[in-house]
């Protein structure tokens, strides 16, 4: 419990006022000695332990009713979703989720979830903890930390305002944790407002045991987490996966593959009413869904056929969750989908470049080369949709190694082979192993692959890739931090993802489709389906028309170069234009008209994904540290503070009604008929 006005707590000494009165009252009486009174002292003695018991109750109301009118004017905080105890700390370090699905709205008020735990917040600071701590927020779009002075300020900041970015809050704890460990932040109250997203939390990651253990040795840091679990009901979320410009003899169009998906126990058939609008011209489309996901392929939107190049998006009826209700598009003049293969064994680099030169989509051009590692140095990385890299891994200070680091971190994906060499060093947080061997006339098939979504997922008629009829004989075992797409039995990785959302474009698989390690040339299908899918992702940053994922980085070191088209820029911090979905165009090298590069940012598609972490689950994240869960909803909006004042004020009336009721005098017995006392003297 803390107090608005604790300076008036030394006056408590006062409670004691009803004591001392008490005292000097039985000090100023004389005592005058009458024999006659003799019986009557007799008497009292007798009752002396009764009359005594009465005198300490009616002396103890009274101090509680002085004590508890002392406490009313000092205006205690506790009980609502906050207990706060210890005073106000030295330092108050603020952890916010920015990400897509923290704009999850009430639709009566308008409020969001992050503008919710903000002013909730920015409320229990001035409450509870007024000016005496040093104010510091850390957001999970930028991890900068950045001092403000007054509570009320926490709203303005461009660091708090909403983005279409997602969150690992593992790396915001660290930050949190390297920001505290540096600064020597003394007693420190660490605030987590989230909404407790699984994809953003990351629970079973490895990273957690390293931040309890990290938090453990700081003395004085306690965690606060405001969570908002609350997940929208019937929600719908929209995303343009591919945009084809198809001009024929008398017409133009457009065709987009759209998918929409709902979270939702009710299945009915529901009409939409999309809008698409394209250079800001716009146009309806009516759909229906009937289960839970509605996939549009090739969807034609007629356009002039002048428009060459252009942008784009569709956008959803309103709901609760504004962010995942639009999703942008640019287009141009397709790229090339260039693919290069670093290989020093041919039976291995071959059969990869056949199935990647042999087009997916017959409208595209396809090209695939094939280097040895010596060679290396000719990579086109900048034109390059899918590297495949079967050589050992480069050593971290090389300079290919670097080169590699950037081709992930652009989202150009790399599929990393293991090479027959033993040994070798590590790259991206993995590192290869030993060769193991199937038992003799027996080989290995997958038990588990990640079928909803990644490079292995099901087909969009939702067909699913015999993934399960490969036949593996000689895999290679790999360790470090990574994301499981595909295992063999007892857990053996066939596939993985490293793992980080900037390294997300980087995968590994653990066998070779030469034919003494498996039968993924000899069936293909598989293996075509994961190289054009990895091509396709690839190339999305590929030419002058991409498609990105919103975040820090997005639109590459000078954000300032580029001009938002969809609609006018706002006036907000340069370095937070990239954290926005839209349309943005950067000039020309030249200033030519005609190659500006036109970029459309969206959300990540994590972050349409709907489960929560339990409150079981968060406490096992936080086990061993001094913590406490808060859990709000936007529909009750409760205080994290809340003053008590009132109690005490129930308290101090109920000392005055006992001390009254002691007071009361004993009710005398009526004396019998016909008596009549004696008189002194008669």
């Amino acid at each position: 419990m803390s107090f608005l006005q604790p300076i008036l707590l030394f006056a408590l000494p006062l409670a004691l006022l009803p004591v001392i009165i008490h005292l000097i009252h039985m000090h100023r009486r004389r005592v005058v000695k009458w024999a006659a009174m003799m019986f009557l002292l007799a008497a009292q003695r007798m009752n002396k332990g009764l009359s005594r018991l009465r005198q300490i109750l009616i002396l103890t109301a009274r101090v509680l009713a002085v004590a508890a009118m002392i406490f009313v004017i000092t205006r205690p905080l506790a009980g609502g979703l906050l207990g706060l105890t210890g005073g106000a700390p030295d330092s108050v370090v603020i952890l916010l989720d920015r990400s897509a699905s923290m704009e999850q709205q009430n639709l009566a008020t308008g409020v969001s979830k992050r503008l919710a735990g903000l002013r909730n917040l920015t409320a229990a600071i001035k409450d509870a903890y007024g000016t005496r701590s040093r104010l510091v927020l850390i957001d999970s779009a930028t991890l900068k930390p950045e001092a403000f002075e007054k509570a009320d300020a926490l709203l303005d900041l461009p660091q708090s305002a909403a983005t279409d970015t997602a969150a690992d809050v593992p790396t915001l704890l660290q930050a949190g944790m390297d920001y505290i460990t540096a600064n020597q932040t003394g007693r420190t109250d660490v605030w987590v407002v989230s909404d407790l997203r699984q994809t953003d939390w990351d629970s079973a990651g490895g990273r957690w045991e390293a931040l309890r253990s990290g938090f453990a040795a700081l003395p004085g840091v306690r965690f606060q987490v405001l969570g908002y679990p609350e997940t929208a009901a019937a929600n719908v979320a929209i995303q343009v996966e591919r945009v084809v410009r198809r001009e024929t003899a008398d017409k133009a169009e457009l065709l987009l593959d759209i998918r929409i998906s709902r979270q939702s126990d009710d299945l009915q058939p529901l009409p939409l009413d999309l809008r698409v609008v394209v250079n800001g011209v716009g146009s309806s489309l009516k759909v229906e869904m009937k289960d839970a996901q509605l996939v549009l392929q090739a969807q034609a939107i007629p356009i002039d056929k002048k428009l060459k190049r252009g942008w784009g998006r569709v956008e959803l009826p309103a709901d609760s969750s504004p962010a995942d209700n639009v999703s942008h598009f640019v287009f141009d003049e397709p790229p090339v989908l260039k693919s290069v293969i670093v290989s020093d064994q041919p039976e291995v680099a071959e059969p990869l470049a056949a199935a990647l030169q042999a087009p997916m989509d017959p409208a595209r051009k396809y090209a695939a080369s094939i280097l040895p590692l010596a060679r290396a140095a000719e990579i086109p990385w900048a034109e390059t949709g899918l590297l495949v890299w079967q050589a050992a891994l480069p050593k971290a200070d090389d300079v290919v190694a670097q080169q590699l680091i950037d081709q992930v971190k652009a989202g150009r994906r790399v599929l990393f082979l293991p090479p027959e060499i033993a040994g070798g060093d590590s790259l991206l947080g993995l590192q290869w192993g030993d060769w193991k061997n199937a038992a003799p006339e027996k080989t290995a098939t997958p038990e588990w692959w990640r079928n909803d979504a990644g490079p292995l997922s099901n087909t969009r008629a939702g067909t699913a890739l015999p993934v399960g009829e490969l036949e593996v004989s000689r895999w290679r075992e790999i360790s470090g931090d990574a994301v499981p797409l595909a295992r063999l039995a007892e857990n053996t990785p066939l596939l993985v993802r490293a793992a980080g959302e900037d390294l997300g474009a980087a995968y590994f698989l653990t066998t070779l489709p030469s034919p003494g390690s498996s039968s993924l040339a000899r069936d293909g299908v598989v293996m075509f389906a994961l190289l054009h899918r990895l091509l396709n992702d690839g190339a999305l940053g590929l030419g002058q028309a991409q498609q990105r994922i919103a975040g820090l980085k997005s639109l590459g070191g000078d954000p300032a170069v580029w001009k938002r088209l969809d609609r006018e820029t706002v006036a907000d911090a340069v370095a937070e234009r990239a954290l926005s979905s839209g349309v943005y165009e950067k000039p020309s090298a030249d200033g030519k008209p005609g190659k500006e590069v036109l970029v459309a940012l969206n959300r990540p598609l994590t972050e349409d994904a709907a489960p929560v972490l339990s409150r079981a689950a968060v406490d096992e994240l936080f086990t061993g540290l001094d913590y406490r869960y808060l859990e709000d909803n936007l529909e009750q909006g409760r205080s994290l503070t809340s003053e008590i004042w009132r109690t005490f004020l129930m308290v101090m009336a109920c000392a005055m009604v006992l001390e009254a009721l002691l007071c009361i005098p004993a009710r005398r017995t009526p004396a019998p008929e016909g008596f009549s006392p004696a008189v002194p003297g008669s």
